[in-house]
């Protein structure tokens, strides 16, 4: 691994319920070509104003077990390198319960990257009253659940408000609708951070599921909105960090927002996209992801650090 400033770092920017879609851009808001980051389709590839991805292309969200992916167990295999819904049997949608919560703990990314001696941070700040709330243990999402397996701390309203975090919604419209009193946040700015941020942790992870939402309630509107915000908020991101150093993955669990003829998910491969340094050709040829529980491992080794074998787990 190399060291102090000059060592690779990695942000994972996962966005729920997107997969590869059809060319259609009047069923694919994808397809469209307003959103070049996001423009990954059949035959169509994304791209930024600072150039085109190293890899872009679908993952397996199925994972060998049949029936439409969901959010707990893909969402679970991100961030632990395990086969989720193999360990359940069927594909679970959701919050993870016991079992998933189990594997979370045992092999969460951030837990594995601190566990290491590197900084892991979630950059999604947390309202002030979240984890109070009668049914918060029950609704942690997988990226809370890594998070809380860390060790690490969760941002705060402060953080927020201060510049050092950022609203899962990017510009604070959700926040804003549910009444609380936040200035509004161009997708600019929510990029900025979000790339200063990155620059100064080994592992950053922030997450967006304003897209789902939009996708099971075939809300068109809301859905160009969507990625109108995470398109330029990404185009920040990439012109704004250094990516010799600096490894983006962007990844999603399971698709859905694609296909706006259905309310449901889909069994289209999710995306994935990386921008950054360059890797070897002997490197290259092992890290190629194809499944969702290839992140966790190419993560691991962007950052220098070779993987566990988690996926072993029955």
């Amino acid at each position: 691994m190399t060291g102090g400033g000059d060592r690779r770092r990695v942000l994972l920017f996962f966005i729920d319920g997107i997969g590869v879609g059809t060319d259609d851009p009047a069923r694919n808001p994808l397809a469209t070509g307003e959103f070049p980051t996001l423009r990954l389709t059949e035959s169509l590839a994304p791209v930024a104003r600072v150039g085109p991805p190293r890899m872009a292309w679908g993952l397996d969200a199925s994972m060998g077990v049949p029936g439409l992916p969901q959010s707990a167990t893909g969402q679970t295999s991100i961030f632990t390198g395990v086969n989720a819904p193999k360990v359940m049997g069927h594909h679970v949608s959701g919050f993870p319960g016991p079992t998933l919560r189990r594997i979370l703990f045992e092999h969460s990314l951030l837990k594995q990257v601190r566990e290491r001696g590197l900084s892991a941070t979630f950059l999604n700040a947390f309202r002030p009253e979240y984890f109070e709330m009668p049914h918060a243990q029950r609704r942690l999402s997988a990226t809370s659940l890594a998070t809380l397996a860390s060790g690490a701390r969760f941002r705060s309203w402060e953080d927020l408000l201060e510049g050092r975090a950022v609203a899962h919604d990017l510009t604070h419209w959700r926040m804003r609708e549910r009444g609380y009193e936040l200035p509004e946040r161009t997708p600019e700015e929510a990029g900025a951070i979000i790339a200063e941020e990155a620059m100064r942790n080994d592992l950053s992870l922030f997450e967006y599921f304003e897209t789902d939402r939009a996708g099971h309630a075939q809300d068109r509107a809301r859905a160009m909105q969507c990625l109108r915000d995470l398109d330029r908020a990404l185009q920040t991101v990439l012109s704004r960090v250094d990516l010799d150093r600096l490894c983006v993955l962007i990844v999603s669990d399971h698709g859905n927002l694609e296909d706006g003829s259905v309310r449901t998910h889909t069994m289209n491969p999710a995306i994935f996209a990386m921008w950054g340094p360059p890797w070897n050709a002997a490197d290259q040829a092992t890290i190629l992801p194809r499944s969702l529980t290839d992140l966790t491992p190419l993560a691991l080794r962007a950052l220098g650090v070779e993987p566990g074998s988690p996926t072993s787990i029955s």
